[in-house]
């Protein structure tokens, strides 16, 4: 049984409240950087099974965009920020204007565009992660890569998820300038011997 298993709803208002406070100060960091008004909120925070993952997106076979900020600690894990293809194209637009058809093919600016959300995103949430727990963390340069969900997915639980098969998600909005809004998920996929003390530390 993963511990997961344990949680009650009470662990998973707390995870969502910690999303929150780390979205809204990613949010405010986009704001200043990008020079409009960025808001992000949090829907919902759940727990899922890394091999069903890919089927979370309405285009898991298309390319898309997947940040990925290892962190290390009094945790040891990794963040990974995901947006389906379209989104992620549309997310492009409204912050710099310019939209890319393919993916695979954008320029240094575009790309530098998701590594600096991924980077105030994941590391905003990281900051909101230890101040709720008074747990030590500390994280790396975030890695963006653009391929499949599965490939990106794979790629990033490879390390742990033979040992733990279930990943904490975080569902995000995205609205940007009062436009549509733009869904992303945030997983937070950890060693095994890290969820126990994740989950001591917010009342378990």
């Amino acid at each position: 049984m993963s511990v997961y298993d344990k949680l009650e709803p009470f662990h998973f208002e707390a995870l969502k409240e910690i999303g929150n406070i780390g979205t809204g100060n990613a949010a405010t960091s986009l704001s200043t950087m990008m020079n409009k008004k960025v808001e992000i909120t949090v829907p919902d925070v759940s727990v899922v099974e890394i091999s069903k993952i890919p089927f979370m997106f309405k285009d898991p076979e298309k390319v898309t965009v997947g940040i990925q900020m290892s962190f290390f600690g009094d945790l040891n894990g990794q963040l990974l920020l995901i947006f389906d293809s379209e989104p992620a194209k549309q997310i492009l637009k409204l912050l710099i204007g310019q939209r890319s058809d393919d993916l695979t093919q954008m320029d240094e600016m575009q790309r530098s565009v998701f590594s600096e959300l991924g980077n105030i995103v994941c590391g905003s949430y990281l900051v909101s992660l230890s101040q709720f727990t008074n747990l030590n963390l500390n994280s790396e340069v975030p890695q963006v890569t653009f391929d499949m969900v599965s490939a990106i997915v794979a790629e990033s639980c490879l390390t742990y998820a033979e040992e733990e098969d279930k990943s904490i998600v975080i569902e995000t909005e995205f609205e940007i300038e009062s436009q549509v809004n733009v869904e992303a998920y945030l997983f937070q996929i950890m060693e095994p011997n890290s969820i126990p003390k994740l989950l001591n530390s917010i009342g378990m």
